[in-house]
């Protein structure tokens, strides 16, 4: 092992070996500090060192074409220095030639988790091809950072993407680095910092009983099979539409007049009691040969969406604002007006958190106008019973 005064005159120029593959030249000045020169003239700088155990090793810190030597011992002298930090660069260097791409990450972690338990895993799967895996695809999840999440939520609304729309994607970003990080192949989320938009047009649409039953005579009124018995059941139950829309017979109790939804949004199954006309929208869907209440009478299959006969109904009802998630909001309304409580619309809405639910808990002006009419009376009844 050869022992030189390492110099930028010396590494322009160093002795290259003829007889053997490769000379290392080590620094007489800096411990460790070497130049290896190849028998085909390239000259690269390395420093060596002993890790936390003692062990020896080696870290690349570049050719000599593209650091010179001023910056070679500075590096050098930062890599002997890590161990004692309790840093490896070595085993950080490792760690990062081993984290996978987004896309690999997405292909082989992500989806694969999510098709277990996650009924809108093919969502998933277009959204994140639609507009993510365009811009984070090559690079290594673990270099992307908050500053790229939040250029992605900014060119979604320079896309002219609603406020709702962005925070979907930015709910599934989310949800995926807090997956990495949950797993270790990153440290920290980049999203954790990055903000939801304001979405001041997210309001909760409630039905009053005229709109109700228009709505319902437009159901009765639409030749479709099974959109108009299942918009019905879920202004009957409050279900969430995916959960109808996937609902088999075997999943149905008659006789206790019970539903289960053997995976709920939680992810754990949910138990539905069936009112008497919910039952008789079931009854109704007795006569198909499918193993799913609501088929698709094509194929067989659940039906998978239904916008367009959706927005046709709604406006040929006259409620063209109402979407179909509002009509959960609405029965939670009902409930509520109706005196039950928060802790029941909770357990029937399958709520996994009450505050969820108490953003469903409107009351009427019909509802609030009755509350103080009790006041009134109340102290009215005070003040007969008064002394005279």
């Amino acid at each position: 092992m050869p022992k030189v005064h390492l110099t930028q005159q010396f590494a322009d120029n160093p002795p290259v070996p003829k007889d053997k593959p490769k000379a290392d030249y080590f620094d007489t000045q800096f411990p460790g500090f070497l130049l290896e020169v190849r028998s085909t003239g390239k000259a690269t700088y390395y420093q060596r060192y002993r890790d936390r155990y003692g062990r020896l090793k080696q870290s690349r810190i570049g050719p000599t074409y593209a650091v010179s030597i001023d910056t070679a011992r500075e590096k050098a002298r930062q890599i002997r220095q890590a161990p004692v930090m309790g840093y490896d660069p070595n085993a950080e260097l490792e760690r990062h030639r081993k984290t996978p791409t987004f896309r690999e990450f997405i292909d082989e972690k992500y989806l694969p988790h999510v098709k277990v338990y996650k009924r809108s895993w093919m969502q998933d799967e277009t959204m994140i091809e639609r507009r993510i895996i365009s811009l984070w695809g090559k690079m290594k999840i673990s270099e992307i950072s908050s500053e790229d999440v939040r250029d992605f939520r900014d060119r979604l609304m320079a896309d002219g993407l609603k406020p709702g729309s962005v925070n979907r994607y930015m709910a599934l970003v989310k949800f995926i680095f807090s997956l990495a990080e949950q797993w270790e192949v990153i440290e920290k989320s980049p999203a954790r910092s990055v903000s939801k938009l304001a979405d001041n047009n997210q309001k909760e649409r409630y039905l009053s009983r005229e709109e109700t039953t228009r709505l319902l005579i437009e159901l009765k009124n639409c030749k479709s099979d099974a959109v108009p018995d299942v918009i019905e059941f879920l202004i009957l139950t409050g279900a969430r539409k995916g959960e109808a829309m996937h609902m088999k017979w075997a999943d149905v109790d008659f006789e206790r007049k019970i539903w289960t939804v053997p995976i709920s949004k939680s992810g754990k199954p949910r138990y539905i009691p069936l009112s008497g006309a919910a039952m008789a929208v079931l009854e109704r869907r007795k006569g198909n040969e499918s193993k799913w209440v609501f088929p698709n009478p094509k194929t067989g299959r659940p039906i998978s969406g239904f916008h367009r006969t959706w927005d046709r109904i709604r406006k040929n009802a006259g409620i063209p604002n109402v979407r179909i998630h509002d009509l959960r909001h609405n029965f939670a309304s009902l409930l509520i007006n109706n005196g039950r409580s928060l802790y029941e619309v909770q357990k029937l809405l399958g709520h996994a958190d009450i505050s969820t639910t108490q953003r469903y808990a409107h009351l009427s002006q019909d509802t609030l106008q009755e509350a103080t009419e009790l006041v009134s009376v109340t102290i009215g009844s005070d003040s007969d019973s008064g002394p005279e």
